[in-house]
């Protein structure tokens, strides 16, 4: 459906109905501030939203925040090794999915590089929040096009009348991460404090297999697939070809297929793949008189990880940008670090008729990522941002209400190294949003618009040489964006709800997608940019509806995206340098979906308390084709009367097929959890399908699944109330290699682990 007038943006939802979704997704809440209402943009969002907490969240924590959410429906990871996975929502990534620090974006590399770490910590989190749709553009713009991830970790203490527990977490084992965590908090007459430290430390993990995925030692497929050839990191003995009459067809004799590993295919571990992490925040907050509150929090993360899979070339820069590239192998780490400062002011108007809260977040950050080969350093990221979001929530009456909200952001990003694929970059943000709330019985219904201004400033300098590409073209940009939505929801019954939303959303493209010039070797692409390109725009259409029959609950929703102009990664056919050219374009694309998730309890005065839970959801990205795939561009007629949309029509077919590149594949799922006194227990299984959408150039993955288990005692000891934990991953010890991961061919994920720890509250 194409949605020609300009309509508002909306979600929205009664108190009741927001109320039955927490029960609905069996999701415990744990009520962390009874001194301050939460108004964020964040919790006014009901549709498509997923919360992870308590004993739930306790149980899923991962060293990354896409592991952590793996298992909620229509969520995946990206996965770059054990130490990097960015979320993916709905079959999107990157640029389309925001991840936000208790409701302001964090700003790092990791949307342009999926080998990136996100500089947050999920192990500190009190809650994780999980949008789902282009309704997040409202409040948070364009990078929210898929989706927004929130996490929520105190680290500004919002005044809790109750007391915060102080607790130590230490956690070892087999295949898992070594870790010490501790949190600490209280409060003294009107000041609270918050203190949060981890550390955590990951040998090369362990695998079933080897390394490189069979299909990278596989003459058949090898001789046939060159950029598969490219991704394996392997290289042929020449081949012997004959013509059989139609075709040439390879007739090597199998003493002479042979095959060269760049790198060495490592058996039953993944090389180079460890990992050492600190992470400390300080956070404070002091209530003044007349309800106001002023809090500010720093935090300071550092890491140094191995990237595994990869041979690194070495690009000679005192040459030309031409010369001669030469493979060098050797252990690839990044040394990252950031910093963070983040303020709060809050004033609270109980006693006005109109208003209700008015806040002001601002936030600054230094990020640095070092990469290094051998010692010798390749590519250095510097990223500096600042952003300040001030918001009013007002009412006309308890069933009309809203918020109205101004957003700045200043992004510095500078960059040097022989391997630097983007030039210095200076990017600014500025936009107002509203966002309307209105309450009529059962129906429920809000409004929303945003307007933003995107400007980018590329300065090319000595530490960077464009490419040959389109990314060599480097020109100023500047974007206006109008998103506007609606949502819809009635209570049908007391057991009954449906809800439906539409959205006009628009993004200004990334600094890669306008910019990047040379060999990108994290991708093991050289990845060109385009400064031409325009603005990214979706049409969603979403539907859900849920049914509770006392313990028992059913959830759906269906959703469908239609991109005009879609900025995708594209191929070109061409090699160079040993890593094959892909280029940013745009095309009509559609993204359409399903989840359903289901839930039952029972409880028992006997055996305990059961939970059970079920998913099932599917994604498909889909070029749009105007035409029939008829047309020639190489016939005479279509020579001298070229039709340029046919022809780009003909190209993208040729290059890019039926699917978008790296589609998550199809899921479902289960999860029992028992509670007994202090015993827990719990049992979770996923089970991803082969992946059959392919683009052109890929290969179809094979289904696979993982197997959890989680194990926990609680006892007083010495003093204190202790939990002791057993947590256990792919407890059958499989071969996972995710569709959606650039390390697809060369690492899979860790194989069987086995961690053990103890949680202490003090």
């Amino acid at each position: 459906m194409r949605l020609k007038s300009p309509i508002l943006c909306i979600g929205l939802s009664t108190p009741l109905y927001a109320q039955d979704i927490e029960h609905i997704e069996h999701i415990e809440h744990i009520e962390v501030n009874s001194y301050v209402k939460d108004y964020s943009p964040v919790s006014q969002i009901v549709v498509g939203k997923s919360v992870l907490s308590g004993e739930l969240l306790a149980q899923q924590k991962a060293s990354t925040l896409g592991d952590t959410l793996s298992q909620t429906p229509s969520v995946s990871s990206s996965f770059f090794g054990s130490s990097a996975g960015r979320p993916q929502i709905r079959g999107q990534g990157g640029q389309r999915v925001l991840i936000t620090s208790n409701g302001m974006p964090i700003r790092d590399m990791s949307a342009i590089s999926d080998d990136q770490l996100i500089p947050i910590e999920p192990f500190f989190a009190e809650s994780i929040t999980v949008l789902k749709g282009a309704r997040a553009t409202i409040p948070f713009g364009g990078e929210a096009m898929a989706g927004l991830v929130d996490v929520n970790d105190g680290r500004i203490p919002l005044q809790q009348e109750a007391e915060k527990e102080d607790k130590v977490e230490i956690q070892t084992g087999y295949n898992a991460a070594t870790s010490l965590l501790s949190t600490l908090g209280g409060q003294q007459n009107d000041f609270a404090y918050n203190v949060n430290l981890l550390y955590r430390e990951h040998s090369d993990y362990k695998i079933p297999n080897t390394a490189k995925a069979a299909d990278c030692s596989n003459w058949g497929k090898l001789v046939l697939n060159s950029q598969l050839t490219s991704q394996c990191q392997v290289s042929l003995a020449r081949p012997t070809w004959e013509h059989d009459g139609t075709k040439f067809v390879d007739v090597t004799p199998i003493d002479e297929q042979i095959i060269t590993h760049q790198l060495a295919n490592s058996a039953n571990k993944v090389v180079n793949s460890s990992y050492y992490q600190t992470n400390l925040t300080f956070g404070g907050s002091q209530r003044f008189e007349h309800e106001q509150l002023f809090g500010l929090s720093v935090n300071y993360n550092a890491a140094n990880r191995a990237i595994p899979g990869f041979i690194h070339p070495i690009r000679e820069r005192e040459h030309s940008h031409d010369t001669q590239q030469s493979n060098q192998s050797g252990n690839i780490r990044i040394y990252s670090s950031q910093y963070r400062i983040d303020a709060l002011y809050q004033k609270q108007f109980s006693a006005n008729l109109y208003l209700n809260q008015f806040n002001v977040k601002a936030a600054y950050s230094k990020q640095s990522d070092d990469e290094n080969l051998d010692h010798r350093r390749v590519n250095k990221f510097i990223l500096k941002n600042w952003q300040i979001s001030p918001t009013l929530n007002y009412q006309f009456s308890e069933q009309f209400t809203g918020t109205f909200g101004l957003f700045i952001d200043q992004s510095e990003k500078q960059g040097s190294g022989n391997n630097n694929y983007l030039p210095d970059i200076k990017a600014k943000r500025e936009a107002a949003y509203m966002m309307q709330n209105a309450a009529f019985g059962p129906l429920s219904l809000q409004l929303g618009a945003r307007y933003e201004e995107v400007k980018y400033t590329p300065t090319i300098n000595s530490h960077y040489q464009p490419g040959r590409g389109l990314g060599a073209l480097v020109q100023n940009n500047k974007y206006d964006l109008f998103n506007h939505s609606v949502s819809l929801n009635w209570d049908i019954t007391s057991f009954w709800y449906i809800a439906a939303s539409l959205t006009h959303a628009e993004r200004a493209p990334g600094m890669n997608e306008l910019y990047a010039s040379n060999p990108h070797y994290a991708l093991l692409i050289e990845e060109q940019g385009n400064s031409n390109l325009k603005k990214e725009s979706n049409k969603a259409e979403e539907f859900g509806t849920g049914l509770q029959f006392k313990n028992l609950s059913i959830t759906a929703n269906w959703y469908e995206n239609n991109y005009d102009n879609y900025i995708y990664l594209g191929s070109t056919g061409v090699n160079r340098g040993g890593v094959y050219v892909k280029e940013w374009r745009q095309a009509d694309t559609l993204n359409k979906g399903f989840e359903v998730e289901l839930n039952y309890t029972l409880n028992t005065q006997n055996i305990g308390d059961f939970s059970f839970s079920a998913y099932v959801d599917e994604t498909k990205n889909t070029p749009v084709y105007q035409f029939d795939g008829s047309y020639n561009p190489f016939t005479p007629e279509a020579f001298f009367n070229p039709d340029e949309a046919q022809m780009a029509e003909y190209f993208r077919r040729r290059l890019e097929g039926d699917s978008i590149p790296r589609t998550p594949a199809d899921s479902y799922g289960a999860a029992v959890h028992w509670q007994f006194e202090s015993f827990k227990a719990s049992v979770d299984y996923q089970h991803n399908k082969a992946q059959q959408q392919l683009a052109k150039f890929e290969h179809a993955s094979p289904s696979y699944y993982s197997l959890g288990a989680n194990f926990s005692y609680s006892r007083s000891l010495f003093g204190f109330e202790n939990e002791f934990f057993i947590n256990i991953n792919n407890l059958t010890n499989q071969e996972i290699r995710p569709h959606q991961s650039y390390l697809r061919y060369l690492a899979p994920q860790p194989g069987r682990s086995i961690a053990v720890g103890i949680r202490a509250k003090i």
